[in-house]
């Protein structure tokens, strides 16, 4: 490890926790401050948590990879992050948005269309382990695979939790998973996850 390294770069495994927890913490904190838990106005409003939440992360892949060009990389993934924002957002309020009256015709064609919605979020961890190979960080096949996995098994994961911890809702409701922020850390957990195992493979080449 050279002379330059922050001690960010030292200890990556555990900023990357301090970042994921913190995220989630200021997620729910403002959720709470501006809106209320009741209320139901935080859904398609801006959140401040979030801009903040992905700023530490990308300064966090900054500093735990080694490319060519870091400038060039660092305003991709912002360019990215903003587009991710956009895409992922607009999933979400199809995969959590009101059912159609039970009954109608096209209830089946909904709740298919939801279920595709979802999953397609799927494709964060790919494609941004796509764009770090890109610009040469040496990501590999099964670590990506279980960021995806990962990834898509923390809206479960995190509904479950916040409905045995605080005892609210129904059991394994996704939408409570966000609206708790109890599935941001496990989400940017499960996006550096890739990173960690290319950094150490890194060190011992």
């Amino acid at each position: 490890m050279s002379s330059r390294d922050s001690s960010l770069n030292k200890h990556p495994r555990t900023t990357l926790w301090l970042i994921a927890l913190i995220a989630g913490i200021a997620w729910r904190a403002e959720l709470e401050l501006t809106t209320g838990w009741a209320s139901l106005k935080w859904i398609g409003q801006f959140h401040w948590a979030i801009p903040a939440g992905v700023l530490a992360f990308i300064l966090w892949v900054l500093s735990v990879t080694r490319v060519q060009r870091p400038w060039a990389f660092a305003a991709t993934l912002l360019v990215y992050s903003t587009a991710v924002y956009v895409v992922v957002e607009r999933l979400l309020m199809t995969a959590f948005g009101r059912w159609m009256p039970f009954g109608d015709n096209d209830q089946h064609s909904m709740a298919t269309e939801k279920l595709v919605s979802f999953l397609l979020i799927v494709l964060v961890p790919l494609t941004f382990s796509l764009l770090c190979r890109l610009f040469g960080v040496r990501v590999r096949l099964l670590p990506l695979l279980a960021s995806a996995i990962l990834f898509l098994l923390s809206w479960p994961l995190a509904a479950y939790a916040f409905y045995f911890v605080e005892q609210r809702g129904m059991p394994g409701d996704p939408i409570h998973a966000l609206k708790s922020g109890y599935v941001i850390p496990l989400l940017i957990l499960s996006l550096g996850f890739p990173l960690l195992r290319a950094r150490r493979d890194a060190e011992r080449g």
